[in-house]
């Protein structure tokens, strides 16, 4: 595993080289006379460490000895007590640097300040507010304070938020945001004295290039009487007189209408398509968040995203009277943004979230490469923040940057007022839409033909780190030393030999432990490779799918759920008769993909559907 660069920040070798937009709020915050910093950064452009390294510049001037940070959230809560200290010891913060939950341990959180077994204390702006309260006050009795407000966008000057931040004995203060705009400039903190805008990440290489697409979506609802109303999303909202979750469910259950299946929209189909080619083409698996306006609608296009790519997993979250409960929602999201593993990768076992005001901040994705808002695209921070999901940067196995594509409604204000193409990246930074450079027409890009072959990931072992003192070393080292001929290692004395990093039972050890772990490689390699080509096929499946159903019904047109199904059963089946069955073995699998290619091809240079198809 290669080092990661440093860099002497008020003189210490942060573990990671800062940001231009890191670096300047550090130097901001070097200056003595400076007690307040408001900084704006896009999502995924390192916000955690920029609240470390102030952290650890100001502890080292003895400024402050202390820090509390105040989120938004619970999920952002927990993220920070597992994240955090990753980022404390990036930027040399010294000391102990786990992370307290001061609403979890109130009473634990008092003893862990004044003993200074903990420097470093997370809480809710909710149980700032209320539960916690007192305890905050009482530890903030003593010490020197770094407060830290994440998302700081939620806190007006006059409101109860605002005023029990403000009101805090801190001796300097951090807030963040990426979308630091309020409707009525009421914020708490003012507007931001360090900058970086979405463009400029993006340039710098730090976030995804971002491009807006605009199609038409109607939902047909079921009426009592068995009449059909189609209606679009505004028209819908218009009707209820709210963009309320709970208040369209309510005027939907009041009206007994159900929502009907049997149409998908293109905002639906072609992103998930496009998603589709991109995971050919780049290796990875990316990933799709579909916003929904209830409840009810977040499981309709559940249903038909499963009929139609039934090779994906699917699943929706929702809060509310008919939702789901807390720990159901926290178990799919999970499953979409699981935890890191002990390599630092996340490993999603979800393909397709569809929410109701669930994935916004603190969903801490990296593989997304399609939005897509079903519910009433307007430009505020809530939109901009689920936006921001497909913002963190990622590259293909090539080393080409991955685009996040941004999909909504054509009568929303996202297209009305321009944002399409890269324009939608001015959206983020709360600016008019500049001239489009991506996507004049404002319609979807040309369609992308398949690659000759698709990408397949071979998973490296990093085992660079691995030495002789490692903690895993030392385990096998122990198994070795109970070997029932230990003589055949050449160790004479187990008990110290188990102690000693520079002893021949560990030179065994950590070669056995290094084998044993290029083998688990090598193994894991020969499944994940034939399982990647069987995704891949299922991939190019779908994609020819999309470019049948766009020759036959048109770019922007509604198709019937059913379509899908049938042409994916036809090109299975002459595909089948073709080159035979798929099976587990990779030179198979290459001619079913080859085949596809060659349909693909020929629907492309004569603009129609062979007959078989039709």
């Amino acid at each position: 595993m290669s080092k990661q660069s440093t860099s002497t920040v008020y003189g210490m070798p942060f573990g990671k080289n800062p940001r231009d937009g890191q670096r300047k709020v550090f130097e901001t915050a070097e200056d003595i006379a400076c007690r307040s910093i408001n900084v704006q950064l896009p999502t995924g452009y390192g916000k955690s460490f920029v609240n470390a390294g102030v952290y650890s510049i100001l502890k080292k001037q003895n400024r402050v000895n202390r820090l509390l940070v105040i989120v938004p959230t619970s999920a952002q809560n927990e993220q920070y007590i597992k994240d955090g200290p990753a980022d404390l010891k990036d930027a040399c913060a010294e000391g102990n640097l786990a992370i307290h939950d001061v609403k979890f341990g109130g009473i634990q959180a008092i003893k862990h300040h004044r003993n200074g077994t903990r420097q470093v204390f997370v809480i809710t702006v909710q149980s700032l507010l209320h539960s916690a309260n007192d305890v905050v006050k009482t530890m903030m009795q003593s010490g020197n304070w770094m407060v830290t407000v994440d998302e700081y966008h939620h806190y007006g000057v006059e409101k109860s938020w605002g005023k029990v931040v403000t009101n805090l004995p801190y001796a300097f203060l951090l807030a963040m945001s990426a979308t630091p705009y309020r409707a009525t400039d009421d914020s708490a903190f003012g507007a931001p004295n360090v900058v970086v805008s979405y463009r400029e990440a993006v340039k710098a290489g730090c976030v995804k290039e971002l491009c807006g697409h605009s199609y038409l979506y109607k939902i047909d609802a079921l009426l009592p009487d068995k009449s059909i109303i189609t209606m679009t999303t505004d028209d819908l909202i218009s009707d209820v007189g709210s963009c309320s979750p709970d208040a369209i469910e309510r005027h939907a259950i009041e009206r007994s209408m159900r929502w009907s299946p049997k149409y998908v929209s293109p905002l639906v189909s072609h992103p998930i398509e496009r998603m589709h080619g991109e995971r050919i083409k780049s290796g990875e698996k990316l990933q799709v968040i579909i916003g929904a306006m209830c409840v009810s609608h977040a499981t309709l296009v559940c249903e038909q995203v499963k009929s139609m790519y039934p090779e994906l997993s699917v699943d929706w979250v929702g809060t509310g009277e008919n939702g789901r409960k807390p720990e159901e929602n926290q178990a799919v999201l999970e499953r979409f943004c699981p935890k890191k593993d002990e390599h630092g990768r996340r490993i999603p076992t979800l393909d397709i979230l569809v929410h109701v005001g669930m994935a916004g901040e603190g969903l801490d994705s990296i593989h997304v490469s399609e939005i897509i808002h079903l519910n009433k695209a307007s430009i505020n921070n809530s939109n901009n923040q689920e936006n921001g999901r497909a913002a963190r940067f990622l590259k293909d196995q090539g080393g080409k940057p991955i685009i996040g594509n941004i999909n909504f409604d054509s009568s929303s204000e996202y297209a009305t007022k321009g944002y399409i193409g890269n324009a939608i990246m001015d959206a983020m930074d709360n600016l008019p839409a500049s001239v489009n450079e991506n996507d004049p027409e404002g319609e979807d890009h040309d369609y992308e033909p398949l690659p000759d072959k698709p990408a397949i990931q071979i998973w490296n072992m990093e085992l660079e780190h691995i030495d002789s003192g490692s903690p895993e070393v030392t385990r096998m080292a122990k198994i070795l030393a109970n070997d029932i001929a230990p003589k055949r290692y050449g160790v004479s004395d187990l008990e110290s030999d188990i102690g000693d990093p520079d002893s021949k039972l560990h030179a065994y050890a950590m070669a056995m432990f290094k084998t044993m772990r290029e083998n688990e490689c090598a193994e894991f390699n020969e499944k994940s490779v034939i399982q990647q080509w069987k995704d891949q096929v299922n991939s190019a499946v779908s994609k020819v799918t999309g470019l049948v159903i766009k020759v036959v019904r048109g770019e922007n047109r509604r198709f019937e759920k059913t379509f899908v199904g049938d042409i994916k059963r036809q090109i299975n089946t002459r595909k089948r008769m073709a080159v035979g069955k798929v099976e587990n073995d990779i030179d198979v699998m290459k001619k079913h993909f080859q085949w596809l290619k060659n349909l693909e091809s020929e629907i492309i240079e004569t603009k129609e559907v062979p007959t078989w198809l039709l």
